[in-house]
């Protein structure tokens, strides 16, 4: 918050922090921005609290559109199931189906008419010792950002999946690839991953915790109060080097998701220059694959794996074997991580962990809690 504002802003202020509803929300940030003398130190966050206003009445009028053409963005559910959910994306006649039936063996309907998927199918693809869920969707279309059909229910998997895989008709593979980028643009998705100095991951539960490698030059308090003013209630806070309180706020800006994406040119057959052709034309690798054919699918399951940017790494017990299932964690997870997910006595009471694996010099190797840890890294943890 501005340093010597009145305290009829502190109250709007705190007023637009509990607003439980759009309208409310929109109605107690523009007191707040009302209330907050103009001047030179107040500039930086003025402009950011009226761009977070003029989010909130784009998101309004979205729900408006949405409701008037009687889409209410709900519908689909799936259940997420093995180490990762992998949402397929594609305009109609792509071959989604196909590609789905030939990775999983999944029996899903595969029509020679448009808009042949009407729900979506779901699959298991194996890697090595562990498995993705793949979901064949509805056809993607110009628009469905605004909600008709089933564009808001489709672009909402998108949002909560763990990655997508995009599959592009070869005939026309750059027209549908800026379709797709474009609808998921709109609805907040980006396949571009940033490098940034803040990593705001928000969660269903536990307040905010704050992980640091430098140092936060402002309060955690004031944090979690930009935070809150953003509408953001639970939320995981990654910061790099010395962050200030303008970094979080450029790092709220930054709105779109990052989803991890694999791009395969379906029926490449027929067009075999399609794949160069489409990196020539946006500057990103795709895999020219033919489901009709078999070919090209080999290593989708391993090239998924690495865009995902995830570990498998095993526990043991002194003494014992490693598990023989893995624990699934974010690429740069820490022998803390793992024993916060083992149990919050290993996390309390950590004394020390011995690893085997690609992330130590020998096998048994001694760490502390922040080592970092990587692919089929073996963790012993001890306690005190």
């Amino acid at each position: 918050m501005p340093a010597n504002i009145p305290p009829q802003a502190k109250a709007a202020e705190q007023r637009y922090i509990n607003a439980k509803t759009l309208p409310e929300k929109i109605q107690y940030l523009q007191e707040f921005i009302s209330s907050i003398p103009e001047h030179k130190g107040n500039e930086k966050m003025r402009g950011y609290l009226r761009r977070r206003l003029a989010k909130l009445k784009e998101e309004q009028d979205l729900q408006r559109r949405r409701k008037a053409t009687g889409s209410g963005g709900g519908g689909f559910s799936i259940k997420k199931e093995g180490a990762a959910q992998i949402v397929i994306l594609g305009t109609t006649g792509a071959g989604k189906s196909s590609i789905l039936g030939s990775l999983t063996n999944a029996k899903v309907e595969v029509g020679d008419h448009l808009f042949a998927t009407k729900e979506p199918a779901p699959g298991m693809l194996r890697y090595e010792d562990i498995q993705f869920q793949l979901l064949d969707t509805p056809a993607m279309f110009k628009g469905a950002y605004k909600g008709a059909a089933w564009g808001a229910q489709l672009l909402s998997l998108a949002r909560n999946a763990d990655g997508l895989l995009i599959v592009l008709d070869a005939t026309d593979a750059v027209g549908q690839f800026n379709t797709i980028v474009k609808e998921l643009t709109l609805a907040g998705i980006t396949l571009d991953k940033r490098t940034r100095k803040i990593e705001i991951e928000r969660s269903n539960g536990g307040g905010f915790q704050v992980a640091c490698t430098g140092r936060i030059l402002c309060g955690v308090d004031e944090i979690e109060r930009v935070l809150k003013e953003a509408g953001v209630r639970n939320a995981i806070v990654r910061i790099w080097g010395d962050a200030t309180k303008e970094d979080l706020m450029e790092s709220l800006e930054q709105t779109r998701i990052y989803k991890p994406s694999l791009i395969l040119i379906n029926k490449a057959d027929l067009v075999p220059n399609a794949p160069a052709e489409f990196e020539m034309a946006t500057k990103r690798g795709a895999i020219g694959t033919s489901a009709r054919l078999n070919r090209g699918l080999a290593d989708v399951n391993k090239r998924l794996f690495e865009s995902l940017g995830i570990l498998r790494i095993y526990t043991k017990e002194v003494g014992g074997e490693p598990a023989k299932k893995p624990i699934i964690v974010k690429s740069g997870a820490t022998v803390s991580d793992i024993a916060k997910i083992v149990h919050s006595q290993f996390f309390k009471q950590f004394k020390l962990a011995r690893i085997w694996g690609s992330s130590v010099n020998y096998g048994g190797e001694r760490v502390g809690s922040d080592h970092i840890l990587e692919d089929k890294d073996i963790v012993e943890i001890r306690i005190k």
